[in-house]
């Protein structure tokens, strides 16, 4: 288990970063917030990693506290900042970090980052360790070898250095370094190397094997790996070793291939299929990627029959086609492989359940059954499927593709072209996730669902201030459905796209009816999810408050801190738009998922909503006690009223009143109440 160090001066962000790197399996060692802390804990802890705030409280920044932690130790920092101006990132290239990751970011990200740091430090540990023993030895390889002066004249080249930069013997002698080296990165990004900047030997002292492009005297361009060693006691040496590696990059580039990619399909082989998917066991032992994953063995059906009767080459083709169009069809981070003969594997990592599974069998079975062109005949190719989904209960890769291998074999006996779950309740789950899906499309179309309010109550007054509209579904067979199960499965499908914009009218509809009745002075607030901004939010929001003839002050729009995770440009335009209308918007549920300033500050909001996990046991939890008081003073640093949900209780209450909390939401009022017991209690309100 890697032991991490924390530095971040916002104590909810610092909080929620804790947590996150203990659920991916960390052990954290301490947390400063101060940048003199930092180095002291450092020196004293020896952690495998530092995550590092630049901007900290303190003396110093985070860029100085890394700068004195390498003096000292070597420990692989991470900077994780909001901020990442150019000036900034020049200073932090000092401190050669392992990674930068900008904030607000999701867990992946976190994880990869930090994977590669530890896996990065670990080999250039390996690597010094390796050169140390080995510099003996490998003194009289027979590389190219040169030595220049202080001013970088060659007074020495040996004969495979004159071979390898294609100059004739004897003439390097007198030349200067940059006209027989010359160098430009050998990857896209790459910097050239300088032999002539006297700075440049300064690098050298510490790095060495550096790989650069050297332009010959023929111009052909070859790759060369190269180090040299600036001798000050003798003169101002300097002497250069490189050496040609185009053969070694062509065998590289082959055993790799070999070594982990198919020959006829090029798609990852069996090898680097089954890493993968160990990968991804592990990481759930670990706790590092919450959710399930699912295997899919795609097998061709009677395949044998197209070696026989059109050969070979013909077979080959078919191979490599229904790969190519397997792989269309997936995510950029599944795995598809030619496991085996006319076998394809598929790793989907994450998926929905056994649902997510069968639609992407589904499109893999479309894909394959399109006609292909072999010789002068068109064949319709069928294939059958087995998948096994994977929640926690496969603790092997081996166990996974047993039975996903049985799942196929029965796929196989039934008829071509169909797939087999192996788990027959996972199956059953399926067929409810689409028999929800047709009821909810059903339901829609004919407006069977409901929308309940719940008052919200401003602890000033007493009075209503607003109210919040939520979603109901009450099943003709099954009674109330419950959001928790609908409201998956119609982000998961897309039905949450007609379903938010029936609420939202539904919703403009009633504050009409209300108006009419007299009855005003509160706003009714819509909850959105992520998925509704990826269309015009801003242009339904006109069209419903247009249509049902309401003032936008009327109206308030819920998001959750999700959408400040995606696409944040274009949601925060959208957002402005919306509040130039005069629709108010809160930030839903916070302090429950990325609580940060940044996008507190980005985004137009007028309320902050405060999670009910805090407002629970906040009679009793000192912890909830301080983070509630501390959103509701960031609130007030921001000009942002806030609003806690599920209080029940008077001393839940009275403490809100006290650290200055404006309004409250829960049974402690009211229950959500559908539109007439709503009506209701307005009308005795206005009495």
């Amino acid at each position: 288990m890697a032991r991490l160090l924390v530095v971040e001066d916002e104590v909810l962000v610092a909080r929620d970063i804790q947590g996150r790197l203990q659920r991916l399996g960390y052990e954290v060692v301490g947390s400063a917030a101060k940048g003199e802390e930092a180095v002291e804990m450092a020196r004293n802890l020896v952690p495998d990693l530092v995550l590092m705030d630049i901007n900290l409280r303190g003396d110093i920044d985070g860029i100085e506290a890394a700068i004195q932690i390498n003096e000292v130790e070597s420990i692989p920092i991470i900077f994780c900042t909001a901020y990442s101006s150019a000036e900034i990132l020049e200073r932090a290239k000092i401190t050669s970090p392992f990674g930068y990751v900008l904030k607000p970011f999701d867990n992946r990200e976190l994880e990869i980052n930090i994977q590669i740091a530890l896996f990065k430090h670990r080999v250039e540990r390996d690597l010094a360790e390796t050169k140390q023993n080995l510099d003996s030895t490998l003194s009289h390889v027979s590389d190219g070898v040169i030595a220049a002066d202080d001013s970088g004249r060659i007074f020495l080249i040996n004969p495979i250095a004159e071979k390898i930069v294609g100059c004739e013997s004897g003439n390097g002698t007198g030349k200067n370094l940059d006209e027989i080296l010359r160098l430009e990165g050998f990857e896209a990004g790459q910097a050239s190397i300088n032999l002539m900047d006297p700075e440049t030997f300064a690098f050298w002292k510490q790095f060495s094997g550096i790989r650069q492009r050297l332009t010959r005297f023929d111009g052909r361009k070859v790759p060369i790996e190269l180090s040299a060693n600036f001798l000050e006691e003798d003169a101002n040496l300097t002497v250069i070793t490189f050496r040609d590696i185009s053969q070694q990059l062509g065998y590289e580039e082959t055993i790799q291939r070999n070594a982990f990619f198919d020959g006829l399909t090029e798609l990852p082989n069996r090898a680097l299929f089954v890493d993968r998917l160990e990968g991804s066991i592990n990481r759930r032992k670990r706790g590092g990627r919450p959710g399930q994953f699912s295997v899919l063995f795609i097998g061709l059906d009677g395949f044998t029959v197209i070696n026989e009767g059109f050969g070979h080459d013909a077979g080959d083709m078919v191979i490599n086609q229904i790969g190519q169009r397997i792989a269309k069809t997936i995510r950029p981070d599944d795995t598809v492989s030619r496991f085996s003969g006319e076998i394809f594997a598929l790793l989907l990592d994450p998926v929905e359940a056994v649902t997510g599974s069968i639609q992407a069998c589904q499109r893999i079975l479309s894909a394959v059954q399109e006609p292909i062109s072999v010789q002068d005949s068109t064949l319709n190719i069928t294939a059958s499927v087995g998948i096994v989904v994977n929640n926690g209960e496969y603790l092997s890769a081996d166990q996974m593709l047993q039975d996903v291998d049985t799942a196929l074999h029965r796929a196989k006996s039934d008829t071509h072209g169909s797939y087999v779950v192996f788990d027959n309740a996972r199956y059953e789950d399926a067929v409810r996730f689409i028999d929800r899906k047709n009821g909810m499309q059903k339901a829609i179309v004919q407006g069977d669902f409901e929308v309940h309010y719940q008052p919200i109550v401003s602890l000033e007054t007493g009075k209503l201030a607003a109210m919040e509209a939520l979603v109901r579904w009450p099943h003709p067979e099954e009674g109330m459905v419950s959001p928790a199960e609908f409201i998956p499965i119609a982000e998961a499908t897309g039905l949450i796209l007609p379903l938010g914009e029936y609420v939202l009218h539904s919703v403009c509809d009633q504050i009409k009816r209300w108006n009419d009745q007299g009855l005003s002075g509160f706003r009714v607030a819509v909850n959105f999810s992520a998925r509704q901004f990826e269309v015009d939010v801003a242009a339904l929001v006109r069209t419903a408050l247009s249509s049902a003839g309401i003032e936008p002050t009327q109206l308030a729009m819920e998001i959750t801190e999700g959408l400040a995770m995606k696409n944040v440009n274009r949601n925060t335009e959208m957002l402005a738009d919306i509040r130039k209308l005069g629709v108010n918007i809160s930030m839903d549920d916070f302090g429950a998922g990325y609580s940060s300033f940044s996008y507190l500050k980005r985004f137009p909001l007028t309320t902050l909503k405060i999670d009910r996990s805090f407002i629970k046991d906040i009679h009793e939890n000192e912890e909830d006690k301080r983070i509630t008081r501390a959103i509701i003073a960031m609130g007030q640093s921001l000009n942002l009223a806030t609003q806690a949900k599920g209080v029940e209780n008077d001393e839940q209450l009275e403490i809100l009143r006290e650290y200055g909390c404006d309004c409250i939401q829960g049974f402690y009022y009211s229950k959500p109440l559908p539109a007439s017991q709503m009506t209701e209690y307005l009308l005795e309100g206005a009495a």
